[in-house]
C-alpha cells in the first residue's frame, strides 16, 4: 500500500500545534487533506466533540481527500519528513465541509468565547462522567450569532470546547497583531468558526456528517 505524504512549505509549526492537541484529546484521531488549488492544503482533524477543526498550510499532498492517522501525521511533521504512512480513509466519519459557499454571519470577540469556555469547563468538572462532559452540556446553545436576523446561528458548547481545547484562540500574551475576534459563517447545514489559529466546523443536522 502506497504511503500518503504531505509536503509543507509554510505553516508547519502551527499545524504541529493543532495536530498535537488533537492527538492529545483523542489518540485515535484522524486527519484528512483537501487541496485548495492555490498551492495550499486544508488539514482537517477529528475531535471527541463531534466537531472537526482545520488549519491551512502551503504545500501539496499525495492525494486530495486522503485520510491518515493523526498520530502518524504528527510523527512525520515532528521528524520533518513528508512521508506519513498508510491511508486511513475508512476511519474518516463522512464528507468534508464544502470548499466554498460559506457566508459570514457575525463577528464575536475572543473574550466572549473564552468566558464561555471557562464556564463550560467549570460545569464539565462538576458533571463529567467516565466518557467526558455530558451530551446535554455539549449540546447546549451558549451563543447566538446574527441574532437579529430571520435565521440566527446557534453555537453549541461543543464548538466552544473545540476552539479552546485545540488552542485556536489566542491567550492574553499573544502578539498584538493576532486578531482578537472570531468569525461565524454558515453554508447549508454547516456552521464554521474562524479563529486566529484555525477553524472549527459542526453540522446542524442530526448527525455531524449526515
Amino acid at each position: 500500500m502506497t504511503p500518503e505524504s504531505l509536503r509543507v512549505e509554510a505553516g508547519a509549526e502551527g499545524l504541529i500545534a493543532l495536530v498535537g492537541r488533537a492527538v492529545g484529546l483523542d489518540a485515535s484521531a484522524t486527519a484528512r487533506f483537501a487541496e485548495r488549488g492555490d498551492d495550499t492544503v486544508d488539514v482537517f482533524v477529528t475531535t471527541p466533540f463531534d466537531c472537526i477543526a482545520s488549519r491551512r498550510v502551503k504545500g501539496s499532498v499525495s492525494r486530495d481527500g486522503a485520510a491518515v492517522a493523526a498520530s502518524d501525521l504528527l510523527g512525520a511533521l515532528q521528524a520533518g519528513t513528508s512521508t506519513i504512512g498508510a491511508p486511513r480513509d475508512p476511519n474518516w466519519p463522512g464528507a468534508l465541509p464544502p470548499r466554498a459557499g460559506f457566508v459570514e454571519r457575525d463577528v464575536v470577540p475572543v473574550t466572549v468565547v473564552r468566558q464561555l469556555a471557562d464556564e463550560g469547563r467549570s460545569l464539565a468538572r462538576q458533571f463529567s462522567g467516565p466518557l467526558g462532559p455530558p451530551a446535554s452540556l455539549l449540546n447546549q446553545t451558549v451563543l447566538t450569532a446574527d441574532a437579529e436576523s430571520d435565521d440566527p446561528v446557534e453555537i453549541s458548547m461543543r464548538m466552544i470546547f473545540t476552539c479552546t481545547s485545540l488552542g485556536l484562540i489566542p491567550g492574553f500574551a499573544a502578539p498584538v497583531e493576532v486578531p482578537r475576534h472570531l468569525r461565524v459563517s454558515t453554508a447549508g447545514r454547516w456552521v464554521r468558526i474562524d479563529a486566529p489559529f484555525g477553524a472549527v466546523y459542526h453540522s446542524s443536522s442530526l448527525g455531524l456528517f449526515a
